[in-house]
């Protein structure tokens, strides 16, 4: 048995490392939910009263279809993702 090549060994890592790097890029769950994080960020950026963000809380951002069970309004996304949501002084 000859011993493995040492740039055999760096370019498998290399790409092991650029397979994982995808695989964790398309596995968060941030990625699915930006445009409705979006949606709801400018939601709450219009918001002038405590009442207006508790109504905007309860809004489901986009419309889902029938086989996505449980929407997320809001409310559970400002939750999920704070540093989204972080709202700056003018």
């Amino acid at each position: 048995m000859r011993p493995l090549d040492r740039r055999s060994v760096v370019a498998s890592l290399g790409v092991a490392a650029i397979v994982a790097l995808i695989a964790w890029l398309y596995a968060r769950t941030e990625r699915s939910d930006s445009l409705a994080i979006t949606v709801c960020a400018q939601l709450y950026a219009k918001a002038a009263t405590r009442a207006d963000t508790i109504r905007i809380d309860g809004q489901v951002p986009l419309q889902r279809e029938e086989s996505q069970l449980n929407p997320l309004a809001c409310g559970a996304l400002r939750s999920a993702y704070p540093r989204r949501f972080v709202r700056t002084s003018p």
